[in-house]
Formats: structure tokens, C-alpha cells, sequence
């Protein structure tokens, strides 16, 4: 039976509701009094993170260890796997690239292709990635890692829990940046790992009360709140971002959204995704042509991150030196696509 995502997002923390309260409060203590059985001090356990995880575990289909930020989730899996080899995909999110670099360098674990790595290594996986859209064949890719004993970390913040069912496909871990889509407001930060391994979700915890990289009350907090209606945000925003999509491809420029059939990855995305998500990018050639774009549109705000209520336009390049100059991602709201594509149209007149 398929998961009712609306049901789980506003009831999967139903087993803490000991209060009135409707709308959970906030609980900020740090420490509590000691009885038998009881919480002892918050970086071990809180109930608004519990409440959270439980939410995002029954959304994914495992059991959620939440973090403070999508990197803090980052650092905890890997710490908590502890690979000597990491294979990284040819596209994947720069802050995960510059962290496995660094840790290696350290002499942590070393970075190799796919085909060199051997049981209990890990196989970093990100599809839809960041910011083309790639997509990978999860159920061919972790199929072929469990046949040679090797770990699978999939980032699938694009996708959410939602559009993706990522542990179905054979994922060991599926990791989000709970910043993005999640949380939906672009105002609480915060990461999750979940895993169907319930013993390896306890050694998370573990690992992270130990480590003190648990998330705060008012972000935990947040979180809960904003994926109550995560379902009907990502459904609106996969289709207007599928008429954005159509619209910038109709405009003769290269863009990179799963649900176009130009997209190299769009029949695996047919296959394996339920919709195709609320981000795209597309590219102008010039790189200032790009810059006077984007400063010229009055809808998208011109900003970094992804997943809110507000749509965001952001030339990679300011972020991210490596991307070419005229790279732009776009992170697609709430707003209506109608309002959007005008925006875009007016941005592209003023400035070709």
C-alpha cells in the first residue's frame, strides 16, 4: 500500500500528543528533572525533534535522525560509516565535494571512481542533483552496490520524500537538506539521514549526542511545521516548474528539467519519480547577459538556497566559481507559473 503522505505529515507524531495543544509548543528546555525512565538533558533528547523525526521517518519509510543543518547530516553519516574509499557522482552539491575533499586530505578516507570501490565503502548518490537535474537509476546503482557489499548515501533533497521513494529503491541511507523543501519557508535550518536500518539509526543518535550536532528547539520546531504542507507544496511546485521548463525550452535555451523529454535523465525520472520537482536551471550563454538577467527579475529574488514559498533565481556562479558564468538555477514557489513565466519573459526581453 502506497504511503498517504498528507495523513503521515500531520499525524506520524500523533504517539506525543500528551497536551491539548493541537499545534505543538515549542519545548526549549535544556534540562529536565530527573525521574525514572525520563529525559535528562536536551543533546541526548528532546520531544520536538522526535516529533520531527517521527514525521520524516514515516514520509520516507525509515527511521530519521535529525541534524542542524544539511552538512551537519553530511558529516554525520559518513563519521557514522567511517569508509576507507567514497565515490562521488560527476555532479553533486559543492559543499558535500569540498567536505569529502577536505576529510581526505586529512587522511579520513580516499575519493575513487565507482568501480574501485570494495565492500563497506560508500557510493555517495544525488538525483535529482544539484543544479542540472541529473538523474540516477537508483534500483541499477544499489542493486549493483549490494552485490559488492558497498554502502549507498543517497541526497535526494530535489526529490523530497515525496516525489522519490529512494529507500525503495534500495538506498542504505537517503539524506535532505531539511532547509530546502522540508522546512518550506526559508527560515529554519537543518539536515535528516533516515535509514530502514533501525540499529544504525540508533547509532546515529548516538553518535550525534556524543558529537553535539543536534539540531535547536525553534529549527526543529519549524520543521514540523512547514512539512505539514509539504505535500501540497511540492505538488504545486512540480507543475509550475514543468510550465516554467516548457516555457524557457520554447525560448531556444538549454534547460535541464527531468520532466522535459530533451532531459537525458527523464525516462529513468518517469520511471522512478512521481513528479519532477520544483527546480531547473537553464543557461544563457553570456555570462553578463546572465548577471543583467537575473538582477533584472522582480519576482524570483535573486538568492542562494532552494525549496521556499518564494521563488529564487540564482546565477551559479556566485555561489559556486566552477559552475559556468551563465548558469542559473531556479527554485520555483508558490507564486503563479503565469506570474512566473511573465516575470522570466520581461527579464529576457530588457536584456537580450
Amino acid at each position: 500500500m502506497e504511503r498517504d503522505f498528507f495523513t503521515i505529515a500531520l499525524h506520524a507524531d500523533g504517539a506525543f500528543a500528551d497536551l491539548p495543544d493541537v499545534a505543538p509548543a515549542i519545548r526549549p528546555s535544556t534540562t529536565f528533572e530527573y525521574a525514572e525512565g525520563g529525559r535528562s538533558y536536551r543533546r541526548v533528547s528532546d520531544e520536538t525533534t522526535e516529533r520531527l523525526e517521527a514525521v520524516l521517518g514515516g514520509l520516507e519509510g525509515g527511521a530519521a535522525v535529525a541534524y542542524p543543518s544539511g552538512m551537519a547530516a553530511v558529516a554525520g553519516v559518513l563519521r557514522h560509516l567511517r569508509p576507507q574509499r567514497i565515490s562521488l557522482p560527476d555532479e553533486v552539491y559543492h559543499g558535500v565535494t569540498d567536505f569529502v575533499t577536505a576529510e581526505a586530505e586529512r587522511g579520513m578516507w580516499s575519493v575513487t571512481p565507482a568501480d574501485d570501490l570494495r565492500p563497506g565503502d560508500v557510493w555517495w548518490l544525488e538525483t535529482p542533483s544539484n543544479p542540472r537535474c541529473h538523474i540516477t537509476d537508483l534500483a541499477a546503482t544499489t542493486a549493483e552496490a549490494v552485490a559488492r557489499g558497498v554502502v549507498t548515501v543517497v541526497d535526494a533533497t530535489f526529490a523530497t520524500p515525496l516525489l522519490q521513494d529512494t529507500l525503495g529503491l534500495g538506498a542504505d541511507y537517503v539524506l535532505h537538506a531539511t532547509t530546502k523543501f522540508i522546512a518550506g519557508h526559508s527560515d529554519a535550518m537543518g539536515g535528516v539521514v533516515v535509514t530502514g536500518d533501525s540499529v544504525a539509526a540508533t547509532s546515529l543518535r548516538e553518535d550525534r549526542a556524543r558529537d553535539g550536532a543536534i539540531p535547536g528547539a525553534l529549527e526543529s520546531w519549524l520543521t514540523l511545521r512547514g512539512v505539514r504542507t509539504l505535500p501540497l507544496r511540492v505538488a504545486r511546485q512540480s507543475d509550475s516548474a514543468m510550465q516554467v521548463a516548457a516555457f524557457l525550452a520554447s525560448s531556444r535555451f538549454a534547460v535541464w528539467y527531468p520532466g522535459l523529454s530533451t532531459h537525458s535523465g527523464h525516462d529513468i525520472a518517469a520511471r522512478q519519480m512521481s513528479e519532477y520537482g520544483g527546480m531547473l536551471s537553464f543557461e544563457i550563454e553570456d555570462g553578463e547577459q546572465a548577471a543583467a538577467f537575473v538582477d533584472r527579475l522582480q519576482l524570483f529574488r535573486s538568492a542562494t538556497s532552494l525549496g521556499g514559498v518564494e521563488s529564487l533565481a540564482e546565477l551559479r556562479a556566485r555561489s559556486n566559481p566552477e559552475e559556468p558564468p551563465g548558469l542559473i538555477r531556479l527554485s520555483i514557489g508558490l507564486e503563479s507559473p503565469e506570474a512566473l513565466i511573465a516575470d522570466l519573459d520581461q527579464a529576457l526581453q530588457a536584456t537580450q
